[in-house]
């Protein structure tokens, strides 16, 4: 369950992204700075998400990888798979994925309040890994929590008394304790 619980967040943001560039593209075979700017086609205009949008402008350049001033269909999915493979910032998640996130609020919530528990390596992404990683270990503090372990000098040691005959007394019965 917390291995799908991450890949949903980044399953949310990259997909939020390709449906924006797709709705963005109308037709064309890459974005410029001025499609993102300026969209052709009043409809396309109005059903574009504009935290996307936003974040298409503002990463224009990270997302053009090869440098030709156009976002195409390669440039795009290079990019996805970047984040994916290394992980997204904080603001990256606070954008892409609050934007995108339908019913994950309450696990983006978490990432992004514990980002930096969650960022193990410290190198300012989280990836999948981290988030599933950080998941698991609350759910075993979690059962911890429910079930402390027993501590085995606190425990008493029952025994049964043999008795040498069948004939037992009620003293006998008193001895003997069943644990």
């Amino acid at each position: 369950m917390a291995n799908l619980l991450g890949n949903s967040i980044f399953t949310g943001a990259i997909s939020g992204l390709n449906t924006n560039y797709l709705l963005l593209l109308d037709g064309k075979k890459s974005l410029t700075l001025d499609n993102i700017l300026n969209p052709e086609n009043d409809t396309v205009k109005y059903s574009v998400n504009q935290t996307f949008r936003t974040y298409m402008l503002n990463n224009f350049n990270n997302i053009d990888l090869d440098g030709d001033g156009k976002i195409s269909t390669d440039d795009l999915s290079n990019y996805a798979s970047r984040l994916k493979t290394q992980g997204m910032t904080y603001n990256e998640l606070a954008q892409l994925c609050v934007a995108g996130q339908g019913n994950m609020s309450s696990l983006l919530d978490t990432v992004l309040s514990n980002f930096n528990e969650i960022d193990t390596n410290h190198d300012g992404r989280v990836t999948q890994g981290e988030i599933n990683a950080y998941r698991i270990n609350e759910e075993i503090k979690d059962v911890k929590d429910k079930f402390p372990k027993i501590n085995p000098t606190q425990m008493s040691m029952f025994v049964e008394s043999s008795v040498a005959n069948d004939t037992e007394t009620s003293s006998d019965k008193s001895n003997k304790v069943f644990g």
